[in-house]
């Protein structure tokens, strides 16, 4: 009768043990710690402006560092080559997806759409908050468009673009408001650029952009 007691005895162990090991396990935490999402706003109250040519899409690629959600800050004054990210803050989406958008929402052309139109592919090279000091910090958005034929793909135009924003505030807060500014800066520049190679082609005989971008 000595080993059915020894065999309950184990038994009645391994289930002690099992259930210590279970309280241990429910003891960790199971939430993530919480931060904060950030995007632009909704549209901006300033109307998008039209083009006077058709557009077949606005397409935006980012550099692989800039393929996730992180927000990303540099310390020029500290370690200038450092890329860091905001550990209570993340974006919405990866920085081409909201640029992508913010781009669509302030060029509107005519005909977009069309399937024989241009395309425009802007390359986001940069896009992070930079600071000079612990108490000041700018915006940073650095990108190249090209601006490509129907069909062939064929480069018809391309310009590179730097622009730069100082934040309200050195903090995470300060990097949207100054990233936004400098992301609707690059929309009013690009339209800029497009506008006037339109109307520096018009002036020559088959030049414009409606007659070489055209449906």
């Amino acid at each position: 009768m000595a080993q059915p007691r020894l065999s309950r005895f184990l038994m009645a162990s391994a289930g002690t043990l099992t259930v210590a090991l279970l309280a241990a396990c429910t003891g960790l935490p199971k939430v993530a710690p919480s931060y904060a999402v950030h995007d632009f706003g909704g549209p901006d109250p300033v109307a998008a402006r039209s083009l006077g040519f058709p557009l077949r899409n606005i397409e935006v690629v980012a550099a692989p560092w800039l393929a996730s959600t992180a927000m990303q800050y540099r310390l020029a004054y500290a370690q200038a080559t450092r890329r860091q990210g905001y550990v209570e803050s993340r974006w919405a989406a990866q920085p081409a997806q909201l640029v992508e958008l913010a781009l669509k929402r302030a060029i509107r052309t005519g005909e977009a759409g069309a399937a024989g139109a241009c395309r425009l592919r802007v390359e986001l090279d940069e896009f992070v908050q930079v600071f000079d000091r612990e108490t000041a910090s700018r915006g940073v958005v650095e990108a190249r468009a090209v601006l490509l034929a129907p069909r062939t793909d064929q480069i018809v135009a391309s310009r590179s673009f730097s622009l730069v924003q100082p934040a309200p505030s050195a903090d995470a807060l300060g990097g949207v408001s100054a990233l936004r500014g400098g992301v609707q800066g690059l929309g009013s520049e690009l339209f800029g650029w497009l506008d006037a190679l339109d109307r520096e082609g018009a002036a020559r005989s088959g030049g414009s952009l409606r007659s070489r971008c055209g449906a």
